[in-house]
Order: C-alpha cells, then sequence, then structure tokens
C-alpha cells in the first residue's frame, strides 16, 4: 500500500511565480497560472523495422486562477497520457 505524498512535498516553489515538481511546472503568465507539460511518445517503428522514434511534445495546460488548480491539471493530464500510452509515454524532453 503506498503511502499519500502531499502536494506540498511533491512541488517546490521557485520564486512567487513558478513551482516545479517531477511531473513539469507551473507559471504565473499573462496574468493567469499555467501548466507546461513536456513529453516525448514512442513512435512505433515503421514497416522496414528499425527502432521506435520519440516524438516531442511541449503543452501549456490552462488558463487557471490558482497555482493548485494548474497543478491538479498537470497531474491529471500526466495520469491520463500514463494510461491511454502506457510504456510509450515519457516525461522530459530527452533520454
Amino acid at each position: 500500500m503506498s503511502k499519500h505524498v502531499s502536494r506540498k512535498e511533491r512541488w517546490s516553489r521557485v520564486d512567487a511565480k513558478t513551482h516545479v515538481s517531477d511531473l513539469g511546472t507551473v507559471a504565473f503568465r499573462r496574468g493567469t497560472w499555467c501548466a507546461r507539460l513536456v513529453y516525448r511518445l514512442l513512435e512505433p517503428p515503421g514497416p522496414d523495422g528499425g527502432l521506435p522514434r520519440p516524438v516531442p511534445h511541449d503543452r501549456w495546460i490552462g488558463p487557471f486562477k490558482r497555482p493548485r488548480d494548474a497543478m491538479v491539471a498537470l497531474e491529471r493530464e500526466v495520469i491520463a497520457l500514463r494510461n491511454r500510452h502506457g510504456d510509450q509515454f515519457r516525461i522530459g524532453a530527452s533520454g
């Protein structure tokens, strides 16, 4: 059974307008809070074989009135992508 980890432990405050976690970044931009999700999806090899190719994605989710709302939306989006794509989904730009 897993232990609950509070949002305060999952997210770190960089400055007054930025929060970061292993999943992404929440920032105050253009007067609202938005979450940035950078991830890769492994595209299956083509008909000629070869290795799966990572396709990068960079998305902003929002706008929201509060940083907590953006954090929750980012966490939910990551869960949905993991459920939909399984092992083909990776967080981060490279690696």
